[in-house]
């Protein structure tokens, strides 16, 4: 999950841990640092540590690099363009919709309010994502 917001970080690893689905739950705190996973450099270089993400949650309005930008950037790389991708933000505009599809995303979510909806939310998304079929992380663990 890429997501400035550690408050936001915290709950979404909260529900997953309460799900019984926390057990390989990764944040970051901006989109480049989801890049810097993603190609397994500086503090992410350890793959055993950090491994391969399965799904990626991303929200749009972020320091540095946002999730626009980190859009753009898998549909520049190939091998790493085919992990699903959500946009986990608190915009419903249209546009930010729009505009995300346009780039790649796999689904847009707005961040629910409560406790409650979140975990919900977080169940279905893992419950749909885990029986979805993927293609391998690439042979190397990272994207170039």
């Amino acid at each position: 999950m890429a997501d400035d917001s550690e408050e936001d970080r915290f709950f979404v690893q909260r529900a997953l841990d309460s799900s019984g689905f926390g057990t390989f739950f990764f944040g970051v705190k901006d989109g480049q640092e989801a890049i810097d996973y993603l190609r397994a450099i500086g503090p992410f270089a350890d793959r055993k540590a950090h491994p391969f993400p399965n799904v990626l949650l991303l929200d749009l309005k972020m320091p540095r690099l946002g999730g626009f930008d980190v859009l753009k950037w898998l549909g520049a790389h190939p091998e790493c363009k085919v992990i699903p991708t959500i946009i986990f933000s608190s915009s419903a505009m249209e546009s930010d919709v729009h505009q995300s599809y346009v780039l790649g995303a796999n689904a847009f979510i707005v961040k629910p309010t409560s406790p409650g909806e979140l975990r919900e939310l977080i169940q279905l998304t893992y419950n749909f994502w885990s029986r979805c079929e993927t293609p391998p992380p690439p042979p190397n663990g990272r994207c170039a």
